[in-house]
């Protein structure tokens, strides 16, 4: 095995982070051998230790590995938030007036939202099946350990340095606006509903590029048959207690080929029905509809081109990541807010609705209002919203758009 880290990132490490190697060598073979769940189904897995507690002896084993091979490198992988608008219009095809009407109010105007993604992973390589690993659980547990990617983690061993070679800009963001042009999801609370989605824009792309240290295992095991192909796991080793563990499945495809796949979209929306899955057990969330439109169309199309390293959307992620989730979390309230305003669009200013609102007296903390003042509510929490938006703004976001004039604000 050879270190392959490329010369042409050396110049921009102080970007790139990794988390380093904790998981012994010596204790791959131990793990394989003496971890069930690998194997077995999960109820298996749990059975044999309840049974193992229950009569003092050790659990079952199933298989006893052979031909074990190890390979030991750094996986490069992205993490990025990100935030997309676009223009929604609702169409309705009922013929009834009554429903017609009663539709229209549940599916609200024509109006623009917000997609907010925060924390989300895309591979940082094409080294197939692994590049259909999802990694996007790490930062809720290790990003803590994050250290600069320096020689050190990998000069004079054997651990082998995979190379960037995904751009997450071309992957993703450079084809949202012709990926979301004109295209139609079914409401999942109003029937005979759609959604027309237009004008999609990325406000806001920042990705952090990291490396991942793992062993990819490949063994055969006592129970495999002759041409059977050999067992392939891949153990995160950036921690030496609760380990993350992966099997390939040679007989599926894409994303579905690897057991204890993470998801792979982590999207909040400024539109609460499209969270939700209605009523219908056929019915399917609007996020649902378009994470698998995601998985189908655009994950493993890869546009396998250099990485700009300069680009100043490019970011270390200890460095960059806290002040980046300020800034969207609060872009997200203020579109939410936008948002009901747009709704009440095609109510009388004289109508009286119930709000939640903090100088309530009733039960539940809400009390009842004219549409026309809780529009001015709104808009003066808006106002607000936005001079604390304006403050929140990174510094590089603003430079980054200085410097890109076709970038849309």
């Amino acid at each position: 095995m050879v270190n392959v880290q490329p010369f042409s990132t050396k110049r921009y490490s102080h970007k790139i982070q990794a988390l380093p190697f904790k998981l012994p060598r010596e204790e791959v073979n131990r793990i394989v051998n003496d971890f069930p769940p690998i194997e077995q189904p999960f109820f298996y897995s749990v059975f044999n230790t309840l049974k193992s507690r229950l009569l003092n002896k050790p659990d079952i084993k199933v298989e006893c590995v052979t031909s074990l091979k190890v390979r030991k490198a750094y996986i490069p992988l992205w993490y990025y938030d990100i935030a997309i608008s676009a223009n929604i219009t609702p169409s309705i095809k009922f013929k009834n007036k009554y429903l017609k009407t009663m539709a229209a109010t549940i599916m609200g105007p024509p109006r623009q939202i917000l997609g907010v993604g925060l924390n989300c992973f895309w591979p940082g390589h094409t080294w197939d099946p692994i590049c259909y690993l999802n990694c996007s659980q790490l930062e809720s547990y290790y990003f803590d350990s994050l250290v600069p990617f320096t020689p050190k983690l990998y000069e004079n061993s054997d651990i082998e340095v995979i190379p960037f070679t995904v751009n997450p800009f071309k992957d993703l963001s450079d084809r949202v606006p012709k990926a979301l042009e004109n295209l139609q999801v079914n409401s999942s609370v109003c029937f005979q509903g759609t959604y027309k989605i237009n004008s999609a824009q990325v406000l806001f792309h920042a990705a952090y590029p990291i490396y991942w240290p793992v062993y990819v295992v490949e063994y055969i095991g006592s129970g495999k048959k002759e041409g059977d192909l050999p067992t392939t796991i891949v153990l995160g080793a950036d921690n030496a207690g609760p380990l993350r563990t992966f099997k390939w499945d040679p007989k599926w495809s894409g994303v579905y080929q690897w057991k204890h796949n993470n998801a792979w979209t982590q999207f909040g929306v400024t539109e609460p029905e499209w969270r939700y899955k209605g009523f219908l057990k056929r019915n399917v969330s609007i996020l649902e509809q378009l994470s698998r439109r995601y998985l189908v169309q655009v994950v493993g199309n890869f546009q396998t081109k250099q990485v700009n390293w300069e680009d100043n959307r490019i970011l270390s992620y200890t460095g960059y990541r806290k002040q980046n989730k300020k800034y969207l979390i609060k872009l997200f309230e203020v579109w939410i807010k936008r948002g009901i305003l747009s709704r009440m669009e095609t109510m009388f200013d004289n109508q009286t609705i119930l709000v939640h609102g903090e100088a309530s007296d009733s039960p539940g903390g809400k009390r009842s209002v004219s549409v026309s003042e809780h529009r001015k509510e709104i808009r003066s929490k808006i106002g607000n919203d936005l001079e604390e938006l304006k403050q929140r703004e990174p510094a590089w976001y603003k430079k980054y758009k200085n410097k890109s004039p076709s970038y849309h604000k």
